[in-house]
């Protein structure tokens, strides 16, 4: 079971970005918040991370460990013990439905915090540390993108995506902290120190 829970300044935001911006707007909208896109972005990340690890072995490992510990972590958690503590209803369900603009599929379960949300600024946050950095910076343009969407779309209030965001990157900073070793990149050897004076033994 869920609750109602919102203000009304939440509620002129929602509003405010639910109202609409035209039918192209809807289908972008639909689109970054499917299933398929998620996948897809998903899979370019790890593709990025496999080509920027090149033949280092150990770094390809801890880069995809960290990306899959991080989903493990927003997704399970979020949904398992997040979203049923806090049991907050989605605004399509709270608000009549004639003032609310639903495009996509949404169960009475809880919105906050939303996994969508969560689950593409966790695969943003290990792409910012673990591949190139235009990487990162298109994989965190997209987790907006999606953010933005859930709300547009009707099914998400804003601080369940602002909360959704910070849950991301909070587990995927949990699991690069995780990973065996400290850094991704591999550092030189230090050089041996050199010997000054005599050499120990000497006569």
């Amino acid at each position: 079971m869920t609750f109602d829970h919102h203000t009304a300044f939440e509620e002129a935001i929602f509003r405010a970005v639910n109202h609409g911006a035209g039918n192209l707007a809807d289908v972008v909208a639909i689109a970054l918040s499917a299933r398929w896109f998620g996948v897809l972005v998903g899979t370019a990340i790890v593709a990025c991370l496999l080509l920027d690890a090149g033949r280092d072995r150990r770094r390809l490992i801890r880069s995809v460990l960290a990306f899959a510990l991080a989903l493990v972590a927003t997704d399970f958690v979020g949904a398992q013990v997040l979203r049923p503590l806090i049991s907050r209803m989605r605004p399509c369900y709270a608000l009549p439905a004639e003032t609310v603009r639903w495009l996509v599929p949404a169960a009475d379960v809880g919105s906050l915090p939303s996994l969508h949300a969560a689950n593409f600024f966790a695969m943003a946050t290990v792409a910012w540390a673990a591949a190139r950095r235009w990487v990162g910076v298109a994989a965190i343009a997209i987790a907006m993108a999606v953010a933005m969407s859930r709300v547009y779309v009707g099914v998400h209030w804003p601080s369940d995506v602002l909360a959704g965001a910070a849950w991301g990157v909070l587990c995927a900073f949990a699991a690069l902290s995780a990973r065996p070793g400290a850094r991704f990149r591999s550092e030189p050897p230090a050089e041996p120190p050199s010997i000054v004076g005599p050499r120990a033994g000497a006569p």
